[in-house]
Protein backbone atom coordinates (compact mmCIF):
# COMPACT_ATOMS: atom_id res chain seq x y z
CA UNK A 1 0.00 0.00 0.00
CA UNK A 2 1.45 3.61 -1.00
CA UNK A 3 1.73 5.73 1.92
CA UNK A 4 -0.26 8.93 1.66
CA UNK A 5 0.88 12.06 -0.18
CA UNK A 6 2.17 15.40 2.12
CA UNK A 7 0.33 17.95 2.42
CA UNK A 8 1.15 20.32 -0.56
CA UNK A 9 2.59 18.21 -2.44
CA UNK A 10 2.08 17.90 -6.39
CA UNK A 11 1.08 15.00 -8.29
CA UNK A 12 1.82 14.65 -11.69
CA UNK A 13 -0.86 11.95 -13.80
CA UNK A 14 1.21 10.26 -16.31
CA UNK A 15 -1.58 9.09 -19.18
CA UNK A 16 -0.68 6.08 -21.66
CA UNK A 17 -0.53 6.85 -25.12
CA UNK A 18 -3.88 6.48 -27.19
CA UNK A 19 -4.69 3.38 -28.10
CA UNK A 20 -2.91 1.74 -25.10
CA UNK A 21 -5.39 -0.34 -23.38
CA UNK A 22 -3.26 -1.28 -20.28
CA UNK A 23 0.30 -0.39 -19.94
CA UNK A 24 2.53 -2.69 -19.12
CA UNK A 25 3.98 -3.28 -15.29
CA UNK A 26 7.67 -2.61 -16.46
CA UNK A 27 6.72 0.32 -18.09
CA UNK A 28 4.22 1.45 -15.28
CA UNK A 29 7.23 1.34 -13.03
CA UNK A 30 9.43 3.37 -15.07
CA UNK A 31 6.31 6.62 -15.36
CA UNK A 32 5.77 5.89 -11.39
CA UNK A 33 8.06 8.01 -9.23
CA UNK A 34 9.20 11.51 -8.96
CA UNK A 35 10.33 14.04 -10.84
CA UNK A 36 11.58 17.70 -9.65
CA UNK A 37 10.96 20.58 -12.36
CA UNK A 38 12.40 24.28 -11.25
CA UNK A 39 12.70 23.05 -7.85
CA UNK A 40 9.07 21.49 -7.71
CA UNK A 41 9.26 17.73 -6.70
CA UNK A 42 6.07 15.72 -8.73
CA UNK A 43 5.07 12.29 -7.64
CA UNK A 44 4.43 10.48 -11.55
CA UNK A 45 1.58 8.53 -10.91
CA UNK A 46 0.38 6.70 -14.32
CA UNK A 47 -2.94 6.58 -15.50
CA UNK A 48 -4.74 4.54 -17.89
CA UNK A 49 -7.99 4.57 -19.64
CA UNK A 50 -9.61 1.38 -20.63
CA UNK A 51 -10.42 0.92 -24.29
CA UNK A 52 -13.56 1.94 -25.13
CA UNK A 53 -16.14 -1.07 -26.63
CA UNK A 54 -16.31 -1.96 -30.01
CA UNK A 55 -19.93 -3.02 -31.04
CA UNK A 56 -19.29 -5.56 -34.17
CA UNK A 57 -20.10 -3.52 -37.35
CA UNK A 58 -23.44 -4.93 -38.83
CA UNK A 59 -25.85 -3.46 -41.27
CA UNK A 60 -28.69 -1.71 -39.86
CA UNK A 61 -31.63 -3.76 -39.96
CA UNK A 62 -35.14 -2.41 -40.75
CA UNK A 63 -38.27 -4.52 -40.59
CA UNK A 64 -38.96 -2.02 -43.33
CA UNK A 65 -37.65 -4.75 -45.63
CA UNK A 66 -40.77 -7.84 -44.36
CA UNK A 67 -43.36 -4.79 -45.89
CA UNK A 68 -45.16 -4.30 -49.97
CA UNK A 69 -44.20 -0.86 -50.82
CA UNK A 70 -48.15 -0.29 -49.82
CA UNK A 71 -47.99 -1.52 -46.44
CA UNK A 72 -44.52 0.62 -46.14
CA UNK A 73 -46.70 3.40 -47.39
CA UNK A 74 -49.37 2.95 -44.63
CA UNK A 75 -46.10 2.74 -41.83
CA UNK A 76 -44.79 6.19 -43.37
CA UNK A 77 -48.48 8.33 -42.98
CA UNK A 78 -48.65 6.54 -39.44
CA UNK A 79 -45.36 7.55 -38.86
CA UNK A 80 -46.33 10.94 -39.99
CA UNK A 81 -49.09 11.09 -37.49
CA UNK A 82 -52.18 10.16 -39.78
CA UNK A 83 -55.25 8.39 -38.65
CA UNK A 84 -56.72 5.78 -41.15
CA UNK A 85 -59.26 8.32 -42.45
CA UNK A 86 -56.40 10.45 -43.29
CA UNK A 87 -54.44 7.76 -44.76
CA UNK A 88 -57.31 6.38 -46.57
CA UNK A 89 -57.79 9.87 -48.44
CA UNK A 90 -53.98 10.20 -49.26
CA UNK A 91 -53.61 7.14 -50.37
CA UNK A 92 -57.07 6.85 -52.31
CA UNK A 93 -58.47 3.72 -50.72
CA UNK A 94 -60.48 2.87 -48.00
CA UNK A 95 -60.58 2.73 -44.53
CA UNK A 96 -61.66 -1.15 -44.71
CA UNK A 97 -58.18 -1.68 -46.75
CA UNK A 98 -56.05 0.77 -44.35
CA UNK A 99 -56.92 -1.48 -41.37
CA UNK A 100 -56.45 -4.75 -43.55
CA UNK A 101 -52.83 -3.47 -44.26
CA UNK A 102 -52.24 -2.31 -40.77
CA UNK A 103 -53.46 -5.47 -39.59
CA UNK A 104 -50.82 -7.55 -41.67
CA UNK A 105 -48.47 -4.82 -40.62
CA UNK A 106 -48.81 -5.80 -37.02
CA UNK A 107 -48.68 -9.46 -37.93
CA UNK A 108 -45.36 -9.24 -39.80
CA UNK A 109 -43.78 -7.45 -37.51
CA UNK A 110 -45.00 -9.44 -34.05
CA UNK A 111 -46.50 -5.90 -32.80
CA UNK A 112 -49.56 -4.82 -31.52
CA UNK A 113 -49.78 -0.67 -31.25
CA UNK A 114 -48.85 2.07 -33.96
CA UNK A 115 -46.23 3.21 -31.78
CA UNK A 116 -44.15 -0.48 -31.99
CA UNK A 117 -44.88 -0.55 -35.30
CA UNK A 118 -43.21 2.61 -36.02
CA UNK A 119 -40.55 1.39 -33.71
CA UNK A 120 -39.78 -1.56 -35.75
CA UNK A 121 -39.19 -0.11 -38.67
CA UNK A 122 -37.42 3.04 -38.07
CA UNK A 123 -35.07 0.67 -36.08
CA UNK A 124 -35.44 2.01 -32.61
CA UNK A 125 -34.78 0.09 -29.55
CA UNK A 126 -38.47 -1.77 -28.36
CA UNK A 127 -38.82 -3.98 -25.24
Amino acid sequence: MRTPLQPGSHVLLVISEPGAAAMPEARNSVLAGELIIDGQRYHLVPASFPEPKQEPKSEPTSDLRLLTARERQVVSCVCAGLGNKQIAAKLGISTWTVAAHLRRIFVKLGVDTRAAMVSRCYGVPHP
